[in-house]
């Protein structure tokens, strides 16, 4: 059995950039995993049946995401085997976190592993794009990316050393409606990396964030309480939301920061779920994996 660290990402900035003939919108951003994680086990089966340990209520097996990332694996790789597979989340659902994407590629690099298919990182990333956006990134299992196009187009950036305070306001936001919000605005210039050294540098920000908050209030407070955190190098929305997070230059000042928030804790907010996270530099499957050859 082969138990895997399936981490969550931030998303630094977010522009849209266009849309494509078929729909879909152009990004630019910027990915950085962090350390909180869902957590993947998969192990091989000699029957080929593909066996998922852990659904979802409401979710049917084959909808969930490591489910159908060992499907597509399965059939692109013509192998006989099937795998036993189960999925322990921490990452919340409906968060701009990445957590169902994370599951994905984690499950297609442990299988492609067990398996022995044998596929390159770019292949992986190929299929990832099947599943989601999201998923050539994690497939990547580079540590911070600036990523182009629907998200495929990924270029490796310098670790940025920083730690966070990430606030999930239990609330959900659909991305479709997002997308389609009068609010958004969607023909922000494309970002160039060489001059990219802050999320928070002038005229960077997350364009999904203004109609999100729109559609779920709970964004906006949980914004403008993160808000408060001294020595917090900014703020922002992941993703299409809910989550937000709060960005700081070392472990210290996010530490201190946490405990001078939790003393201005806006009332109502006890299902709120917090994490103080520091950003990874590499995807932690790679350390797994290579404890294994």
């Amino acid at each position: 059995m082969l138990i895997l660290k399936a981490p969550a990402k931030l998303n630094l900035y977010l522009h849209i950039t266009g849309k494509r003939s078929d729909g879909y919108h152009l990004l630019d951003t910027v990915f950085q995993l962090i350390d909180l994680h869902d957590t993947i086990k998969v192990a091989a089966r000699k029957d080929g049946r593909l066996v998922l340990h852990t659904p979802i209520a409401g979710l049917a097996n084959t909808e969930h995401l490591a489910m159908k990332a060992a499907t597509l694996l399965k059939t692109h790789s013509k192998t006989t085997l099937g795998a036993d597979i189960w999925v322990e989340k921490r990452i919340p659902s409906g968060a701009g976190l990445g957590g169902g994407s994370s599951d994905a590629a984690t499950t297609l690099i442990g299988l492609n592993h067990l398996w022995q298919s044998e596929l390159m990182s770019s292949q992986l990333q190929a299929l990832g794009l099947e599943l989601g956006a999201d998923v050539p990134f994690f497939c990547s299992i580079l540590g911070t990316a600036q990523a182009q196009g629907i998200g495929e187009a990924l270029t490796a950036l310098p670790p940025q050393g920083r730690h966070y305070i990430i606030v999930f306001p239990d609330c959900h936001v659909p991305t479709p409606a997002v997308f389609k919000h009068p609010n958004l605005v969607w023909n922000a210039e494309r970002v160039v990396n060489t001059h990219f050294s802050s999320a928070f540098a002038a005229g960077l920000q997350n364009d999904l964030q203004a109609p999100a908050q729109l559609i779920a209030p709970p964004i906006l407070k949980a914004l403008r309480w993160l808000e408060h955190a001294p020595q917090c190098e900014g703020v922002r929305m992941s993703g299409s939301g809910s989550a937000v997070f709060a960005q700081f230059a070392n472990e210290s000042l996010a530490s201190l920061a946490l405990e001078a928030l939790e003393t201005k804790r806006p009332a109502g907010t006890d299902k709120w779920r917090v994490w103080q996270v520091k950003g990874l530099e590499k995807h932690p499957v790679m350390e797994a994996l290579s404890s294994l050859n």
